[in-house]
This record gives C-alpha cells, sequence and structure tokens, in this order.
C-alpha cells in the first residue's frame, strides 16, 4: 500500500475527525479512502461496488411478486381479502 501526505485547512481537518467518530471509520485514512472510492468509482459502482447494471437487475428483481405472493391490483381487492380472512381459531394455553 502506498503512503502520501496532504494538507487540510484546520476547520476541515476537525470535520474529518468528527466524521471519523460519527461514522464509526477505524481511522482517518479509512474516511479519506471511501471517499476516493465514492469518487472515483461512483458512475461505475454503487455504494455498495456493484455494477449499475448489476444493481439495477437486482432491484427490478425484487420488485416483481413470488408466485406464492398475493398481489392486490385494487383497493377493492385489498379490502376484499381482509373481509374474507379466515383467522386461526384461539387456542386454549396448557398449564
Amino acid at each position: 500500500m502506498n503512503t502520501i501526505n496532504i494538507s487540510l485547512p484546520n476547520s476541515l481537518y476537525k470535520d474529518a475527525k468528527n466524521t471519523v467518530s460519527k461514522m464509526r471509520y477505524a481511522s482517518m485514512s479509512e474516511l479519506i479512502r471511501d471517499a476516493l472510492r465514492r469518487i472515483i468509482y461512483s458512475e461505475a459502482a454503487s455504494e455498495e461496488y456493484f455494477s449499475k447494471d448489476f444493481e439495477d437487475k437486482v432491484l427490478r428483481r425484487a420488485k416483481e411478486p413470488y408466485d406464492s405472493d398475493i398481489v392486490f391490483e385494487t383497493e377493492e381487492d385489498l379490502r376484499n381479502y381482509f373481509l374474507n380472512l379466515r383467522l386461526p381459531a384461539k387456542r386454549n394455553k396448557v398449564r
């Protein structure tokens, strides 16, 4: 790993130190590395470093219902579902 030195104005340094504590970074170096990754790779990758294309596919699939899901297309469908819902009978506790 390479080492670099940077100069920061006092106010920026104090804000960075506060951010290290607030965001629970292990060190100032971790904060700087994270900031650089976000700037350098922001167009190519998401916050979790997945490609934009992969992330879009995952999010699109997450919106699709499973075969076993009940999909309500109207408020009436939703209302009818709950009106006709059969709740399990209460069981007495065994003592």
